[in-house]
């Protein structure tokens, strides 16, 4: 139901027939280039994921690359962030990898990519702080810098406080974990172990280098797609526009709706429309690309491993139910 409510609102006033015109003078070449900018993104996910489960003996590339890819692409097909919980399900059926291990350092990653995420829009509401004066939406940017900031201040005491105080804080958690059903309380340590003992990667300087430039990797495709996008449909922006893209359609990914449909697309026509003038018809275009260069990679990835691991959908529900 939102699906449709929000699609309503995405292509209300809309010229459908100009929309496909939009759309098919689109540059081939260019929008190539963001579908496989996109596809690195999983690479380097699974570079910074082998590196977060395991130090020393990070489990091998193909069973990561293939839990990762998967987990993303049910992520990106159902309303729910399925994938959070299938990847590592996923992984501790092919590794020696324990699921609430795996779990624990999901958190981790989200953590990071949080991170991220904040400091992007930051960087760009801060750079272009005089540039939106008179803007209808000036106040509400500038309110959402704020917030980032106060999010991205109480995130790092909360790392701060876990690496810091760790014994006190799984003391906490174990305390908790009496409320706990029986069968679910030594996962539910294991879980706090594993996100508490990522936060000693501080203590390796070489694999905290990795994680972290596989992080730059990941946000450097996860933006760079939507300039591609753009520049394919002829109408270049500054390089960090992508970022205030991406900080804002996230909210509309938040929206739980299947793939984010309809949520995700109104909320790249805002932006699109109020910040950079965009008609509603190319704003339509634009955003409908970027969905599909966003979300095409994942999804035709994930049914190749499908394919060649010979899973079928019941499998996938039964590697996850068992796992946990």
């Amino acid at each position: 139901m939102l699906t449709i409510v929000f699609l309503g609102f995405f292509l209300w006033n809309s010229n459908l027939h100009d929309v496909w015109k939009i759309i098919r003078a689109t540059s081939v070449p260019w929008f190539v280039a963001g579908l496989l900018i996109n596809f690195m993104a999983l690479v380097f996910r699974t570079i910074r994921w082998r590196k977060l489960l395991d130090v020393d003996q990070s489990p091998a590339f193909y069973p990561t690359f293939f839990a990762n890819t998967v987990g993303y692409m049910l992520s990106t097909v159902l309303p729910i962030r399925a994938g959070d919980v299938a990847r590592p399900a996923l992984l501790a059926r092919r590794t020696s990898v324990r699921f609430s291990a795996a779990l624990g350092t999901v958190l981790t990653e989200r953590i990071l990519d949080l991170y991220c995420l904040l400091l992007l829009f930051i960087y760009y509401v801060v750079r272009h702080w005089n540039s939106y004066a008179g803007s209808r939406a000036y106040t509400l940017i500038k309110s959402g810098a704020v917030a980032a900031i106060g999010v991205l201040a109480a995130l790092t005491l909360l790392v701060v406080g876990i690496f810091t105080f760790r014994e006190r804080i799984r003391r906490l958690h174990a305390w908790v974990g009496k409320f706990v059903p029986q069968r679910f309380r030594d996962p539910w340590m294991r879980f706090f172990d594993s996100f508490a003992q990522s936060m000693q990667l501080a203590k390796h300087p070489a694999t905290l280098a990795v994680v972290l430039s596989a992080t730059v990797g990941i946000w450097f495709c996860l933006t760079a797609q939507f300039w591609f996008v753009l520049v394919a449909n002829r109408h270049p922006l500054p390089f960090d526009a992508s970022f205030f893209i991406s900080g804002l359609s996230t909210l509309g990914l938040a929206i739980p709706t299947p793939g984010g449909v309809g949520g995700f697309h109104k909320a790249c026509q805002l932006v699109l429309t109020t910040f950079y003038g965009f008609d509603i018809d190319s704003s339509v275009a634009v955003a409908l690309l970027f969905h599909v260069v966003g979300t095409l990679p994942v999804v035709l990835t994930g049914l190749v491993l499908f394919a060649r691991e010979g899973l079928r959908w019941k499998d996938v529900v039964r590697e996850t139910t068992d796992s946990r």
